[in-house]
């Protein structure tokens, strides 16, 4: 069924024009047509869902580069003060303790608080690794569907891991590849420093059978640094090239946090893309962004901070204010939307222009072309979005879900939080 949006102004994201229009949202994918531009038919909107939007702004809705479902209720953990805050603690206080307890009701509910947040975040399609090591068959499908529930598109991965011996790392491996055979996917690998050898090369050798790239964790710490020089030789990113796992653009690096300059070189050298978090980094106390990243093949990801895409791109913005790689709000609204490229160059459904964002301005400013971004830079906030529009249907209206019932899910992550607390 169709959705006709009435008396709002659409925003075009690449040209930043402001129009006037009715707007015609149908759910096959792309499908968006605006009354400016060709006044609509009878037959058109006839038996259509008719949305008031007026003094309201539309325009598409966000993707996130990076997120991790199956923690996002890891929240509940330990808060490290500045003297405690280590990389390993991280590991071994909070991702480990949650994964020892990962099953698949846990799963499940950690997607839908991840899938809830993100809609109400005015997020409709999001790339997702999964880590966990004690509960394989059927997870990304456990995530899967957790994230149709709401509305939010996915692009999954299964992170393959040494940490519990081959044997496993093989089922993950599998796991991803069963998924894989009927969902769009990508390969995964932890990290380097979590992957051997074998791991490396069977990975890259099915990223090559079915011409598709692998998303990794990537210098989050230098731990991973000196445990990959330490076993392998040489830096992370001279690995990942060495192995081909770079080929692809639909590659991602994640984080890329302690490179040297050959590093920069090297992904500079291959179509692979790198994926940041700003916001989660500066909540764990890990290096802030580096803004040469917006030279590169790069967009935000929000990891398992709970952050909306505008949130990360505000501390990415912040971040490089006063140092010499000080970058315009315009560049920092352009890595905001990088990500749509991505998922257009390599063909991913769920991201056409059918997926949209209604909001508010509460300011006393007129929004024009002029101060669009700067508003998003300072002033935008999540509550301003009245509706998120996921593929031609609405997915959020006036701050609530509409596909599931928000009160009873929550009540039900709710329980299942208990277990890590």
């Amino acid at each position: 069924m169709s959705l006709l949006l009435k008396n709002g102004t659409y925003i075009n994201i690449d040209t930043l024009t402001f129009t006037p229009t009715d707007i015609l949202v149908g759910e096959t994918p792309g499908q968006l047509r605006l009354s400016a531009e060709k006044p609509f038919s009878d037959d058109e909107i006839s038996g259509a869902i008719t949305e008031d939007c007026t003094d309201k702004y539309i325009m598409h809705s966000f993707a996130d580069g990076y997120q991790r479902p199956c923690l996002s209720m890891a929240f509940a953990h330990k808060e490290f003060d500045q003297h405690q805050l280590t990389y390993f603690r991280y590991l071994t206080q909070i991702l480990w303790k949650v994964d020892d307890l990962m099953d698949e009701d846990l799963l499940y509910a950690s997607a839908l608080y991840a899938a809830i947040t993100s809609a109400k975040n005015g997020t409709t399609f999001a790339v997702c690794r999964n880590e966990t090591t004690k509960y394989i068959d059927g997870a990304l499908n456990t995530i899967k569907k957790a994230f149709d529930e709401v509305g939010v598109s996915t692009l999954l991965s299964f992170a393959a891991s040494q940490s519990n011996g081959f044997g496993a790392a093989s089922k993950i491996i599998e796991a991803n590849m069963n998924y894989m055979a009927d969902n769009q996917a990508l390969m995964g690998i932890a990290a380097s420093y979590l992957a051997t050898n074998e791991i490396v090369e069977e990975v890259a050798r099915l990223c090559r059978k079915n011409n598709r790239g692998v998303l990794i964790n990537v210098a989050e710490d230098n731990l991973d640094q000196a445990n990959t020089m330490r076993d392998y030789k040489r830096r992370v990113v001279t690995r990942l090239y060495e192995s081909g796992l770079m080929d692809f653009s639909s590659s991602i690096l994640t984080n890329a946090n302690y490179l040297d300059e050959h590093e920069l070189d090297l992904i500079n050298d291959k179509p692979a893309w790198v994926a940041q978090n700003p916001y989660g980094n500066f909540q764990r106390g890990i290096l802030p962004f580096n803004s040469k990243w917006t030279e590169y093949n790069f967009m935000l990801g929000t990891d398992f901070s709970g952050a909306s895409i505008p949130q990360c791109m505000r501390t990415a913005y912040y971040q490089s204010l006063g140092t010499e790689n000080y970058k315009s709000s315009q560049q920092a609204f352009n890595s905001m939307n990088t990500v749509h490229n991505y998922i257009k160059i390599n063909n991913f459904a769920g991201d056409g222009d059918n997926n949209l964002i209604v909001f508010g301005n509460p300011t006393p400013m007129t929004l024009d072309k002029s101060n669009l971004i700067k508003h998003l830079a300072y002033n935008f906030n999540t509550r301003d979005i009245n509706m998120v529009i996921s593929d031609g249907r609405i997915i959020v209206k006036d701050g609530t879900t509409t596909l599931v019932d928000e009160k009873e899910a929550l009540k039900m992550c709710a329980e299942q939080l208990k277990r890590i607390t």
